[in-house]
């Protein structure tokens, strides 16, 4: 093994890798993990409040499902025009402070809302929805970077998986939006709207104001967490790796403007990612067609993003077997997804008829979690293969050009929803899923896997104007 090591300065950095090298983790790594992970769940519960309650929202407040799409259109709006910023500033401010001012304007978007929602003020609601964005580019952006300071080589990955598992908040919102709201509404009454009583219209506004009570309990308890511990990096390195030094931010952001395989793999990433989980709050608008009303459609996007966000752990330690594989990991989930949209896409065209209501239910069931595992359970391995090929570009850069390029994706797919024709239609939702996974195909073929980061922690030894020319 290359005699390589470290020394660390008065902050608890390491500045050189010459020399004799141990690494250590620390028991409190799983704290650092575990509040990040849970604001990072919190922050895309918020994201999710407003699509699952759609139907609710049309009858108790007159608000057509273009309220929803323009909800999330701000926070898109916002990851691509603060992510950058806010990642050069935590550059200069450490992790632990840009954690404090994500979970604080979480704690301020749902304070907005509280307001905004009683008084009817939609451009309140909208604001708050734009801080939420601006809040979860931290926690969007450092999913690798957490798992690179605090953990070993051989459990990365999984850690990455488990600070990636925001998806997860998003399930909680498909259940809290019918359950705590109570607004179990079905096709027939948002059809016959204007007939229904009072009673159950006020029922509705105020169940959809307990959801926002639900999502400000969850805000505050992120921000204390992250009060009480959460330093931006542990005394001594864990790997390696992170004794490496790392590209300052404007020479890192040309390296990766300049590395086509990087931009390879951020395509094949983003466009199905994006599209799904765009698609996803939406499902019930989606599922609307078949007769499936708001609480069934709901538990189907609960179970999906839920399952999927579960199994990305067991599916992250495993590839941390064959951390030399992540491709073969990604373009078989992505094959596969491709066939199981198709064969969402083809029943909603009815092309594939299903006669029994219960079966089509848990047909649908099936190949929506299906979709979800494949999409939303290797997210992990996008992440670490895109760090693996931006290195030594630092980790959290890689992943905020993979949270940008997200959110541009985002906002097209709900610009087309403020189209009078297309929201009225929602077909063309699940079409352009499958088109998404099959644009990633050959991206993903041509795109030509890289480990330098591994390499460093395997004793390979590569210069960082090697690494530049093998990546251009």
């Amino acid at each position: 093994m290359a005699d390589t090591g470290t020394v660390s300065t008065s902050n608890g950095s390491t500045k050189e890798h010459d020399g004799s090298f141990t690494a250590k983790t620390y028991k409190r790594r799983w704290w650092i993990l575990l509040v990040f992970s849970f604001n990072n769940c919190v922050q895309n519960a918020m994201y999710n409040t407003w699509p699952p309650v759609a139907d609710a929202l049309q009858i108790g407040f007159g608000w057509s499902d273009s309220f929803s799409a323009v909800m999330l259109l701000m926070y898109c709006t916002a990851g691509i025009i603060g992510t950058f910023p806010v990642m050069y500033s935590i550059d200069n401010i450490g992790v632990r402070h840009g954690m404090v001012l994500s979970t604080a304007v979480s704690v301020l978007c749902s304070a907005l809302w509280l307001v905004g929602l009683p008084l009817r003020q939609t451009w309140l609601l909208a604001l708050g929805s734009f801080l939420n964005g601006l809040g979860s580019t931290v926690t969007s952006s450092l999913p690798t970077v957490i798992s690179t300071s605090w953990f070993s080589v051989s459990e990365r990955t999984t850690a990455t998986s488990i600070a990636s598992m925001g998806y997860l908040g998003a399930a909680v919102a498909f259940f809290a939006g019918p359950y705590i709201s109570g607004a179990n509404v079905t096709a027939s009454e948002v059809i016959n709207k204007d007939t229904l009583p009072t009673e159950f219209v006020d029922q509705l506004q105020n169940g959809v104001l307990n959801i926002l009570y639900f999502m400000t309990a969850l805000t505050v308890v992120g921000f204390w967490f992250t009060i009480i511990y959460f330093p931006s990096q542990p005394p001594q390195c864990p790997s390696k790796a992170q004794t490496h030094p790392r590209e300052s931010f404007w020479p890192g952001m040309k390296h990766l403007l300049s590395n086509s395989h990087f931009w390879k793999l951020t395509l094949a990433y983003n466009l199905p990612n994006s599209i799904f989980n765009s698609w996803i709050p939406f499902c019930s608008v989606s599922f609307r067609s078949l007769g499936v009303d708001e609480v069934t459609s709901g538990w189907i996007g609960f179970s999906a993003l839920l399952i999927s966000s579960l199994l990305s752990i067991p599916i992250s330690w495993i590839a941390d077997r064959f951390k030399r594989k992540l491709k073969l990991f990604l373009q078989l989930a992505n094959g596969l997804a491709l066939a199981l949209y198709l064969i969402l896409a083809l029943i909603q065209r009815g092309c594939i008829s299903i006669s029994d209501h219960q079966l089509s239910i848990a047909v649908l069931y099936i190949l929506s979690i299906g979709a979800a595992t494949c999409i939303n359970g290797f997210i992990p391995i996008y992440y670490e293969l895109a760090s693996e090929c931006a290195f030594p570009v630092d980790e959290s850069l890689a992943c905020a050009l993979l949270s940008t390029l997200n959110n541009v994706f985002g906002v097209v797919f709900f610009l087309l929803l403020l189209i009078p024709a297309l929201a009225l239609d929602s077909e063309w939702m699940m079409w352009t899923c499958v088109g998404a996974c099959a644009l990633a195909v050959p991206l993903l073929f041509f795109m030509k896997e890289n480990y330098y980061r591994l390499d460093v922690d395997t004793a390979c030894t590569q210069t960082d104007e090697e690494y530049r020319a093998v990546a251009s």
